[in-house]
């Protein structure tokens, strides 16, 4: 006759102390708790499968994160199952193993993946997921309380029409936003097909002409050299956070990318050899072919980045945020900047914002070639432009324009320092 099993009680659990070796204090019907000589009281349930045949083991968690009353009804659960030939183990295993099936090729994780796995810079992978979550997603996704996506249909259940009815209603207010939006589920449809989520590419039924490429609007940007001038003289009189001053002046002299420009570090920057360094992968032409972006410093910029180590040279990055300073500083501050100073006026050519400094470096050193002559590739490297064709590329990709870059940069260098003077 087996020996009866006295219940456990919540006060026997909480006087069991650790010995040196791991005992168990049993509650009957396959539950007992596992007292470990590190102290860790752990739930177990021990069962006999009705369909393997075979002494299996359940862990239910640890005492007291799982009371007593909740271990007793989770054994009494399974010992129904058992009753019904039913094995919890496996029963558990399948549950999770169809939740898994479920969520695969639901719409939004598979746009999620999609964006994940593409080599672009963090800041487009940002655009991009802002751009579904707050464009498509909602058409097709179940939200809670929080408004955060608790699931969204199967991605092969979404009809070409209805796709094309979401991406027409935003061509109404954002043309530009619906073309790319078009553009990338073009390729989020051929990757679901190509991780066999289904088996209709329904992007190829909507027509070019449904949702047409817009015209393409140039950045605007300051060529005029008198309102250059102002431009430069208000940058040197900005009152603002000094950092921000700084930049726009670095920004004058070379013309970075938005992105390259916040999260330069000090690493990058040579100060004996006057050169900056700017790794391949943080570029926007992320060919691994091509060598880092290297770019020489005229003695201005030497002298701008001299005098900004004296407030941020502590740390890792040259221009850091404000409120968090071990943070690079942020993409709009610049722009804020510019529009504080009064350069926002688009219609009297007085409009300058972080990007179009490329344009107004781009425009007058192609209106001043006579007095520079550097030749149209160098003016490209500067702005890391290189060849569209691939074959082109592989002829070209070695070649050194560092010192016709020093030769044209220092010209630019001095040009903004002419046109500074001019009052």
């Amino acid at each position: 006759m087996p020996k009866k099993v006295t219940p456990l009680t919540d006060a026997k659990i909480k006087a069991s102390k650790p010995q040196d070796k791991t005992y168990t204090l049993s509650d009957g019907d396959g539950l007992h708790l596992l007292i470990k000589n590190t102290g860790s009281k752990i739930w177990e349930f021990v069962f006999i499968s009705p369909t393997l045949q075979k002494r299996r083991k359940m862990s239910f968690g640890i005492y007291p994160d799982v009371t007593l009353v909740q271990a007793r009804k989770l054994r009494s659960e399974y010992r129904e199952q058992i009753s019904n030939s039913i094995d919890p183990m496996s029963a558990i295993k399948e549950e999770k193993e169809t939740k898994v099936i479920e969520n695969v090729g639901q719409f939004h994780l598979v746009v999620e993946d999609w964006i994940r796995k593409q080599k672009i810079v963090e800041v487009t992978r940002k655009k991009k997921f802002e751009m579904f979550r707050r464009d498509v997603f909602p058409y097709f996704s179940k939200y809670d309380a929080n408004h955060n996506i608790t699931s969204s249909i199967h991605i092969s259940e979404i009809s070409h029409h209805k796709l094309l009815e979401v991406l027409e209603k935003k061509a109404k207010t954002a043309q530009e936003t619906a073309y790319r939006l078009l553009s990338d589920c073009r390729n989020i449809w051929q990757y679901a097909y190509e991780k066999g989520y289904l088996e209709d590419i329904v992007t190829a039924k909507i027509s070019k002409k449904a949702i047409p490429k817009p015209s393409r609007k140039h950045f605007a940007k300051i060529t005029d050299e008198i309102v250059l001038g102002e431009l430069q003289r208000a940058i040197d009189n900005y009152t603002g956070q000094p950092i921000t001053r700084l930049m726009l002046k670095f920004l004058s002299l070379i013309p970075l990318r938005a992105d390259n420009l916040t999260k330069l570090t000090w690493d990058m920057i040579d100060f004996e050899n006057q050169l900056l360094t700017i790794p391949r992968a943080n570029m926007k032409i992320k060919d691994t072919n091509l060598p880092d972006f290297i770019l020489p410093l005229p003695h201005q910029t030497i002298k701008v980045l001299q005098e900004t180590k004296e407030i941020t040279g502590w740390g890792k990055w040259v221009f850091h945020g404000f409120k968090n300073m071990s943070n690079p500083i942020n993409n709009e501050t610049a722009n804020k900047a510019l529009r504080v100073m009064g350069f926002n006026d688009e219609e009297r050519g007085r409009k300058q914002t972080t990007h179009s400094f490329r344009g107004t470096f781009r425009s007058l050193v192609e209106t001043h070639q006579s007095e520079h002559k550097a030749e149209f590739t160098t003016k490209e490297r500067v702005l890391d432009h290189h060849e569209g064709s691939k074959a082109v590329r592989a002829y070209t990709h070695k070649a050194d324009y560092t010192e016709q870059m020093r030769d044209l940069l220092q010209w630019w260098a001095d040009f903004i320092d002419g046109v500074k003077s001019e009052v």
